[in-house]
């Protein structure tokens, strides 16, 4: 194990309870910091390659921890309402119904687009895939992809029925 790694591993315990301090002043709703401190501890030691020991740890630790944090709240928003592990009453069963009809529908919206489009919308929605990264791998231009993306939510939203 090189030193800049073997030294990351060894701060980390000890920046814990001010990373989780951290996490409980973000409050994140409906998620417990401490399951949130054990993906920032997670992904550190992921992304160790990226830590420079000659510079602060606790400002790095941070900065992942706000990532986390971020990434957690945006996935809490994607989960469809109502669909928890709890018992449903009749208000809850009612909005999972809703819930599941609605995915329903984007299902079959999704089915009226091209291949190539449905697959651009779900690698940036469903996904969190940045258009850099997409635009890398694809070998085109972030520009083109972007106008991509916007055809494909314009044919959406064309396909879908109008709230009038």
């Amino acid at each position: 194990m090189d030193p800049p790694t073997a030294q990351l591993r060894h701060r980390l315990p000890a920046a814990r309870p001010e990373v989780l301090a951290y996490l409980r002043r973000l409050a994140v709703p409906g998620l417990d910091p401490e399951d949130l401190t054990q993906d920032v501890m997670e992904r550190a030691l992921r992304y160790e390659h990226t830590y420079d020991p000659a510079r602060a740890l606790l400002p790095w630790l941070k900065r992942v921890a706000l990532r986390v944090a971020l990434d957690a709240r945006r996935a809490a928003a994607r989960r469809p309402a109502g669909l928890e592990d709890e018992p449903l009453d009749g208000a809850s069963a009612d909005a999972a119904s809703d819930a599941l009809s609605r995915q329903d529908e984007l299902r079959r919206l999704l089915e009226t687009l091209r291949p190539d489009e449905r697959a651009l919308l779900l690698a940036v929605h469903r996904d969190g895939r940045s258009l850099a990264d997409l635009a890398r791998e694809g070998g085109v231009p972030v520009g083109t992809l972007k106008a991509r993306l916007h055809r494909a939510r314009r044919r959406l939203r064309e396909g879908s029925p109008r709230d009038d």
